[in-house]
């Protein structure tokens, strides 16, 4: 159970598609709030999981202990509408966005502020990591398979960026949303908090 506590937590939450930077910016801020000795939690979502009851319980659960933890920011890696695009997208499950307006609702409830970037980069920026990850995940594949498995990257990579940027302009529930386009890999929002 929740405690009713003196100040909420101000919540950044970073977007974007895969490969683009967000854990990269969720740690660089993370690192230069903990040196201006703020106390911070990271929270990273990667989808539901096994002993998740609802499509968003993974946001809800982490968010609930920084909450305990009297967190001054808490830092998202992903969020929210996300779980409703990347289920449809890789597994062909509808899930509907009311979830993602109720994990909007309870984190603005409980939050002093939420602010939203959404990091955008075009696909010929992010294409080199993939590569790399995909000969990581599969050393020595064919160039049949890396071909296929990129062209399936590139359209998940322009079909997020489409749904998302209508997702947060017309249905998300949460209004300080921040298109950036960093030309850096590196960069930290420290200063926006």
């Amino acid at each position: 159970m929740l405690r009713i506590m003196s100040s909420y937590p101000k919540t950044i939450v970073v977007l974007g598609a895969d490969r683009v930077g967000k854990s990269t910016t969720v740690e660089n801020t993370y690192k230069d709030l903990i040196k201006r000795d703020i106390c911070v939690r990271s929270l990273h979502f990667s989808g539901p999981q096994p002993h998740h009851h609802s499509p968003i319980q993974q946001y809800l659960d982490p968010f609930k202990a920084a909450l305990e933890e009297q967190a001054q920011v808490v830092l998202c890696d992903r969020g929210f509408s996300e779980v409703c695009f990347y289920e449809k997208f890789r597994r062909h499950i509808e899930i509907s966005e009311e979830w993602a307006n109720s994990a909007e609702s309870f984190f603005a409830s409980y939050s002093s502020s939420i602010k939203v970037f959404l990091i955008q980069r075009d696909w010929e920026w992010s294409l080199p990591l993939h590569m790399i990850e995909i000969n990581e995940l599969y050393p020595g594949c064919s160039d049949y398979f890396m071909n296929m498995q990129l062209q399936a990257r590139e359209k998940e990579h322009e079909e997020y960026y489409d749904y998302m940027e209508d997702y947060l302009a017309y249905r998300s529930l949460l209004s300080d949303v921040t298109f950036l386009s960093p030309s850096d890999k590196s960069f930290s929002l420290a200063d926006v908090v």
